[in-house]
């Protein structure tokens, strides 16, 4: 996917992209207020806590960040994931982001994910009425949950995806259509047009998905299914061959406003198709969900260049307390959902407004998470395992000195 080989040297090193680098941690942050926001719903959801305040606030809420966040998350893995592998070359890449991602994954799934099916198991003993059928049932070595770390796994098969198709192609000596394919990429990049061309393959993979705009029921079993793989590494895909040609960075400033626009109307379109609520023997359901999905591959598309075109505009530059920020958020995403769950169960009756009720719930969630990041994870072995060796701050204040990469 790139001509560098592993026997050539790296590159020198390139500065790093903190506005790509700041929405990564924000699209990591905005996790915990989706799930935080999920019990206050209106939209019967399988979730274990339904809160007495409830409201359709949280509905667009949960809408608008859940159908572009994790497809953003992908596309900006897939940038940096490249910038790594041409600095460090295919065996060194594989072993970083093994240690980056596959240790964390497999120590939280026998840490983080037993303990949310334990809460999420109080959580049931506490609901009235009992849920009808546990979100968790009998469970086989293909039906493993894994919760809200699937991402960590889907980032492993990409990343060994990407790896075998360089190697394959060094190995067959596919060099030769390289500038081809860079002059494509540049016309693409380019273009105003591009989140309509990305649209087709986006909304074929979405077509044997679970529901309207979801292509798999992530994080309740162990493998993803193949469309899912194709999903996310389509969005991954763009993001690697975007480091690859980064002199096209500039083109994601342009248009802004016409895609925000357009991500307005999208969402308001795939809105309207789920209120429609058409059921698969209806005559008119199939013209609902090809509109439906091409919808939502408008919507993630759209969002996914006007959200990092805005952030690389105005949000780019470096500044210490949003760099903590951005090495604390892996660990704050990795550990908050026990303590989400907890807290929708403890709250979920009282007569409150449901926004205080949230807002008490990110309060202490927020508190917590970086109480804990910053004394019991960011100078220990768990935070050089998660962001990389670091240099201890003096002053506390300062934190440029810090140093690592998710």
């Amino acid at each position: 996917m790139s001509d560098t080989s592993t026997n050539t040297p790296p590159p020198p090193r390139e500065e790093r992209v903190h506005g790509l680098d700041n929405l990564r941690a924000v699209a990591m942050l905005l996790g915990i207020v989706l799930h935080a926001a999920l019990s206050f719903m209106t939209l019967p959801i399988p979730w274990i806590a339904r809160d007495v305040s409830r409201a359709l606030g949280f509905d667009l809420m949960v809408g608008v960040i859940h159908g572009f966040r994790m497809q953003l998350f992908f596309f900006i893995a897939g940038y940096f994931a490249h910038l790594l592998w041409q600095r460090l070359g295919t065996k060194d890449f594989l072993r970083q982001r093994w240690k980056r991602i596959g240790v964390p994954f497999l120590l939280s799934m026998v840490t983080l994910v037993p303990l949310t099916i334990a809460v999420w198991g109080w959580a049931e003993l506490q609901a009235d009425p009992r849920p009808a059928r546990r979100q968790y049932g009998e469970l086989t070595i293909f039906a493993i949950p894994t919760g809200h770390l699937w991402f960590l796994e889907m980032l492993l098969l990409l990343y060994g995806g990407a790896a075998l198709i360089a190697w394959v192609g060094q190995k067959l000596n596919l060099a030769a259509w390289l500038p081809r394919l860079d002059a494509a990429f540049d016309w693409f990049i380019a273009t105003p047009w591009k989140p309509l061309l990305l649209v087709p393959p986006t909304a074929l993979c979405l077509w044997g998905g679970p529901m309207l705009g979801e292509v798999d029921a992530s994080g309740l079993r162990l493998l993803p299914a193949a469309r899912a793989v194709a999903y996310y590494g389509l969005f991954f895909v763009i993001g690697w061959w975007l480091h690859r040609r980064r002199h096209g960075l500039g083109a994601l400033h342009g248009w802004l406003k016409t895609y925000f626009t357009l991500a307005v109307l999208a969402f308001l379109t795939l809105g309207a198709c789920h209120m429609a609520q058409v059921k698969p023997d209806d005559a008119q359901f199939q013209q609902l969900k090809l509109l439906a999905l091409i919808a939502a591959s408008l919507y993630a598309w759209t969002m996914i260049f006007a959200v990092s075109g805005w952030f690389m505009r105005f949000a780019g530059q470096h500044r210490p307390w949003i760099r903590y920020l951005a090495d604390a958020s892996y660990w704050c995403y990795l550990a908050h959902l026990p303590l989400v769950l907890w807290l929708q169960a403890l709250v979920a009756k009282w007569p409150v407004n449901g926004l205080l009720k949230f807002t008490f719930i990110m309060a202490v969630n927020v508190s917590v998470l970086l109480a804990s990041y910053q004394w019991c994870v960011r100078h220990t072995w768990i935070g050089r395992l998660l962001n990389g060796p670091r240099e201890k701050e003096s002053p506390p204040a300062n934190h440029s000195k810090a140093r690592g990469s998710n």
